[in-house]
């Protein structure tokens, strides 16, 4: 019975220790169970407020992309409103959308007149829009990124049924779904304006084909001017020197047989021969002037004047003096010392004392040379500072003063013909300077 109470015993132990066991497992159990359930009400409650962040992340961020389309919007909208041309949104029916106010300054119609309208009503080409549309959208097709554009010119109709020239540039844009977007510049000032170069370009056209006329005519008159030098200088000289010989002769044959009247007379008409063959060779010297082509070439201004004093031999008593600081340039040198020639030589012929003074000096002035020749002579009035250069004009009597009246009109032809100018500074009694310019 011990033995079976010590089992029993033994039995009951182990049994209680199994309940023990049971109980702790149960407790183990329990405590698992809780704290999954705590966790999992953890993890539901995260995830809520993870989706309630990012709901609101996103409808900030909803908020802030419509806020940006709303302000592209009123930009572009403001900018359509403003632009200086016409600009109009047609959608894919060619119908109005977006009539700006420059459009409807050039139409004459009110924006709520032409919205929902087609395209043709405006112009005389609308159908230009749809070959572009169709074009555009073949491009399309093939690669839906490229952006093209088309321009060309036609005409609008106005809202009372006049025409007018007009620019349109048209492009696609894309917004929720595909639209045309044309840009509209009058062209009636333009096509005034090229309607009046067109002309200005004919006139000058016309105005060519006279200058060229008149250019051949010119060339005609000049060989014509040739011939009659070559005239002058053989066939009106010739006898001219035959004259002067034939009253030496007579005067040699009548020796001692002449009275003094009479030998004052040949001597007279020796001096009209030799005054109307200097009066020729003026005449061929002015004509010349402008037409003979005189080469360029370095020239020292003072060594030139040296020259021209040396070949004038002026009286002794006759002082000039040549400033110091003369240019040395590259000019049409025959010309230049033909000038200063002229002006040295009237003012020796004219001078009315044997001693006289003649001054030349020189001022640079920019792109030109600006030469005086100054003298100490008689002067010339006012009054005569135009006629001293008109050819055959001379201010004393021929008889009195042996001249043809061409060497200054010669002087002022050249000058001018060489792009300069002359003019006189002068009183009557305190003699006289004669300034030119001279290109360099």
């Amino acid at each position: 019975m011990d033995a079976l109470r010590a089992s029993v015993g033994k039995m009951q132990q182990r049994e209680q220790l199994r309940k023990k066991d049971l109980l702790q497992q149960r407790e183990k159990i329990q405590e698992a169970t809780s704290a999954a359930i705590w966790l999992t009400a953890v993890i539901s409650g995260l995830g809520f407020f993870a989706a309630i962040y990012l709901f609101s992340q996103l409808d900030r961020e909803l908020r802030e992309r419509e806020a940006r389309l709303h302000e592209s919007r009123s930009l572009l909208e403001a900018i359509v409103a403003n632009v200086v041309d016409g600009v109009l949104i047609l959608n894919e029916d060619s119908q109005i959308e977006t009539f700006n106010p420059t459009a409807s300054a050039l139409f004459g119609y009110q924006p709520d007149e032409v919205i929902g309208c087609e395209v043709e009503r405006l112009l005389v080409e609308a159908q230009s829009l749809t070959r572009h549309r169709h074009t555009t959208t073949q491009q399309s097709a093939m690669d839906s990124s490229v952006q093209t554009g088309h321009a060309w010119q036609t005409s609008g109709i106005r809202k009372d049924g006049t025409t007018f020239p007009i620019a349109i540039s048209v492009s696609d844009v894309q917004l929720d779904d595909r639209r045309l977007l044309a840009i509209i510049r009058d062209m009636t000032d333009v096509q005034a304006t090229q309607e009046k170069l067109q002309s200005r370009a004919d006139e000058l056209t016309r105005i060519t084909t006279i200058l060229a006329q008149t250019n051949i005519t010119l060339e005609d008159r000049n060989r014509e001017l040739e011939q009659f030098a070559y005239v002058a200088s053989h066939d009106l000289k010739a006898p001219l020197r035959a004259i002067a010989n034939l009253s030496e002769w007579i005067e040699e044959d009548l020796q001692g047989q002449l009275g003094a009247e009479n030998q004052r007379q040949m001597v007279l008409l020796r001096g009209r021969v030799h005054r109307m063959e200097a009066l020729i060779n003026g005449l061929l010297e002015y004509s010349r002037v402008g037409r003979a082509k005189a080469p360029l070439e370095p020239v020292a201004v003072q060594v030139l004047l040296e020259e021209i004093v040396d070949s004038l031999a002026p009286p002794e008593t006759f002082t000039i003096a040549i400033a110091p600081n003369l240019p040395t340039f590259t000019t049409k040198v025959l010309l230049l010392r033909q000038v200063f020639a002229n002006l040295i030589g009237n003012a020796i012929k004219h001078h009315d004392r044997p001693n006289g003074h003649i001054t030349i000096t020189v001022e640079d002035q920019g792109a030109f040379y600006k030469f005086a020749v100054a003298d100490d002579g008689p002067g010339i009035a006012s009054t005569y500072y135009d006629k001293v250069f008109i050819i055959f004009q001379t201010l004393k009597a021929r008889d009195t003063k042996e001249s043809t009246g061409i060497g200054l009109a010669i002087v002022k032809r050249i000058v001018e013909a060489e792009g300069g100018n002359i003019w006189i500074d002068s009183q009557e009694g305190s003699g006289a300077t004669f300034h030119f310019t001279w290109l360099k």
